[in-house]
């Protein structure tokens, strides 16, 4: 059975490895005094294709395991050459949109931060301090949790898919809530616990949502 903590957890080490070389960089860039012109626009533009490659991967590992998880759960096949094909396009395609979605906040708020060098008197110390908030370990676990979610869901919506497709046996998707007070408490997720999706959102609806989805044979009207 696939081990979601597992995998954030080593997504997490992957990202916040990644993001703290892309620190390093950006300060490389910026130099001392720092000068935003110094960066070059193909940094903005592409420097988070190097943490895709990283990523990427693990997503698409975890994916396929999701869609094999649920396969042999309700004893059907896997065309597992399309599933692996299925997996890396929409890898490929999720994280680029979430990784230039992360470098368009991060440049926003390197472009807040950077005049208050000047305005604030800080040290280069104190610059590299405050941007850390966009390559902190806290935003790598928190993209990796999401993330996991996101492969998961996706690679079992996948595998049910490809049943209905083959068997014509319909499966109602049922959204189940993290096992922990705070999934419960949440405005979004707590009143969707063991409801029917009707509406088209899976998880996960927010940052760190670990909710999942169990699926139902459609019952029939007699």
């Amino acid at each position: 059975m696939i081990d979601r903590y597992e995998i954030e957890r080593k997504l997490a080490r992957v990202l916040s490895k990644d993001l703290r070389v892309e620190l390093d960089k950006l300060l490389n860039y910026l130099g001392d005094p720092p000068n935003l012109a110094n960066v070059p626009a193909e940094y903005w533009q592409g420097g988070w294709k190097d943490i895709q490659k990283d990523v990427e991967p693990i997503l698409v590992d975890t994916y396929i395991e999701a869609a094999m998880d649920l396969a042999d759960g309700i004893g059907i096949g896997i065309d597992w050459g399309l599933a692996n094909n299925t997996a890396a396009n929409w890898a490929r395609t999720n994280l680029s949109d979430l990784l230039q979605k992360m470098f368009q906040t991060t440049y926003d708020g390197v472009n807040e931060t950077v005049p208050r060098f000047f305005t604030e008197n800080w040290t280069i110390e104190d610059l590299t301090r405050h941007l850390e908030r966009w390559h902190s370990p806290r935003r790598a676990e928190m993209i990796a949790t999401t993330e996991t979610t996101r492969a998961v869901v996706e690679g079992e919506r996948a595998a049910v898919e490809q049943m209905t497709k083959e068997t014509g046996i319909e499966l109602v998707p049922i959204w189940l809530t993290a096992n922990d007070e705070i999934a419960k408490k949440c405005p979004f997720c707590g009143p969707r616990h063991k409801q029917e999706i009707t509406d088209g959102v899976y998880p996960p609806a927010h940052p760190r949502c670990r909710c999942m989805v169990a699926y139902e044979p459609k019952k029939v009207s007699v």
